[in-house]
């Protein structure tokens, strides 16, 4: 036959003894016998949350021994008992219902969230256990003023309790309840490392711990946990920015097994060496420069025969004439349709060229570290892949470096020295940049309306957009892409590296009038 545990037992006595009274005791004794009862019964059969079951053992400890105490007032006239050893017999009825609360407040604590989050290192009292002392206290009172023994002594016996388990997890849990030991990494400014940390405690002692670290960036798996014996691990998922902090803090909460008392600890486990993104950007790009100074390889040398012929026999499109074009190009046709000189254009079949754009105007160090990241590994990619380049760059004020096309090798030592140039400035920006495609779209759409509030905002979008063309019109940035672009045959690939702050409505002006022979590809630097 399988035993019955000590909290079963202690369930069934205090079934019984409540039975007992609400069958026995007068009234209003058997009322209050048989609500008890019922709310036992149903916190058993509808197994309730842990927090209700706890303030329904706490209510029933000092409800008890009044119910109690009607039934045991015969002992005053059978074994002649004076009423002052009733009143103390009705309270000694409550103390295994302690054991139950005591089982209770275990398993409270083991599931509950209640960790002071953003308070100081150091211990402090849970809300739990200002609850039950508040609730003691109040029933103190509420004896002295009522003159009931009965009452007294549990709330005495509840208080004793109280300060009893307080004072042992004070003993037991150390301040600070865990030791862990820092570690060094280095790390990529922007990139996800992880590292695993051995915790311990310091004493024999279970403890529910939480863990939340302080910085966005920082992630710890896992966040809930306990510790009854032995380590866990703590795994680190960090993604420093630049400017984060080289010893990235954690808050440590930590609770008794009764929940009653938790301890606030802060770690700093990790010694972060942030590298930035483009000073390793830097690197990979000297040690290629350094790998292939001295060798001239065939994709080279197939780089600069394409940069020295310009012609093709696929047709493109017929342009401007410029100096040097060669004359058997030259259509007659439209150049007397027009009245000036019209070539046509021919690009090579299979032929590559990108424009390699960049804005050196930044918010911030991050975001200036971005775009010379960014800037260099996309000139290192193209001179990997000897595309031949088209250099182009500039900031709020002026157009800092346009170039012809050139070997990769060439522009990437440029961007090298160009990465230096980039400047920071307060660039925020307060509305969102304008989709230009649709713009034109309503506009078209409202020519078709003759309807008079049609005219209205199409005089409204129309002003709209001639004010961002004028805008674009003399911006460092459209002044930079149009330089290059006249003095690089199409199709070409225009590589934009801008996190679109001041340059925003001239790049989508530009790019748009350009998207007939480039392609454009922004990378994303914010």
């Amino acid at each position: 036959m399988k035993r019955l545990s000590p909290r079963a037992l202690v369930e069934i006595y205090l079934l019984l003894i409540l039975l007992a009274a609400a069958a026995l005791a007068a009234l209003p004794y058997s009322v209050l016998a048989m609500a008890l009862l019922v709310v036992r019964l149903l916190a058993i059969w509808r197994q309730l949350p842990p927090r209700l079951n706890v303030a329904f053992t706490a209510a029933a400890v000092f409800l008890l021994p009044l119910v109690v105490e009607p039934v045991l007032g015969y002992l005053t006239y059978t074994a002649e008992l004076p009423a002052r050893a009733v009143s103390i017999l009705a309270a000694a009825s409550a103390l295994p219902v302690l054991y139950l609360l005591d089982c209770q407040l275990v398993q409270n604590a083991s599931g509950t969230a209640e960790f002071a989050v953003g308070r100081p290192p150091g211990r402090y009292l849970t809300t739990t256990s200002k609850a039950l002392f508040a609730s003691a206290l109040t029933m103190l009172v509420v004896s002295l003023l009522l003159g009931n023994l009965t009452l007294l002594s549990s709330a005495a016996i509840f208080i004793l309790y109280l300060l009893s388990i307080l004072a042992w997890a004070l003993f037991a849990i150390p301040s600070p309840p865990v030791d862990v030991s820092t570690r060094m990494k280095r790390v990529i400014a922007g990139t996800t490392a992880d590292i695993t940390l051995p915790l311990s405690r310091k004493r024999e002692t279970r403890l529910h711990n939480l863990v939340i670290p302080a910085d966005p960036w920082v992630e710890a798996t896992p966040q809930h946990f306990s510790l009854n014996g032995g380590e866990i691990e703590l795994k680190l998922t960090i993604t420093p920015p630049l400017a984060g902090p080289s010893q990235p803090q954690i808050q440590l909460a930590a609770l008794d097994p009764r929940g009653l008392l938790g301890v606030n600890q802060m770690l700093a486990p990790v010694s972060l060496e942030v590298i930035p993104r483009a000073k390793y950007a830097e690197w990979l790009a000297l040690r290629y420069l350094e790998e292939t100074g001295n060798k001239e390889s065939f994709a080279s040398a197939a780089s600069r025969a394409r940069l020295r012929r310009r012609g093709g026999v696929e047709y493109l499109e017929s342009r401007s004439y410029y100096p040097g074009d060669p004359l058997k190009n030259i259509d007659w046709k439209h150049t007397l349709k027009l009245n000036k000189l019209i070539v046509k254009e021919f690009a090579e079949t299979g032929a590559k060229t990108a424009i390699l754009a960049a804005n050196l105007a930044a918010s911030d160090a991050e975001e200036a570290d971005k775009i010379a990241f960014h800037l260099i590994t996309t000139a290192l990619t193209l001179a990997q892949e000897a595309i031949p380049t088209t250099l182009a760059a500039y900031n709020h004020e002026q157009v800092i470096l346009t170039t012809i096309a050139l070997d990769p090798r060439e522009i990437l030592k440029q961007t090298l020295s160009l990465v230096k140039e980039i400047t920071c400035g307060d660039f925020t920006r307060c509305l969102a940049p304008p989709d230009l495609s649709r713009l034109k779209r309503d506009i078209n759409q409202l020519r078709r309306t003759t309807s008079e509030s049609a005219q209205g905002l199409l005089s409204l979008l129309d002003f709209e957009r001639q004010a961002l063309e004028k805008a674009a019109k003399d911006h460092p940035a459209s002044l930079a892409l149009e330089k290059v672009a006249g003095q690089t045959p199409p199709p070409a690939t225009i590589i934009l590296i801008s996190p679109l702050n001041h340059d925003a409505e001239a790049i989508l002006v530009t790019t748009e009038k350009l998207s007939r022979r480039f392609t454009t590809i922004p990378i994303e630097t914010k």
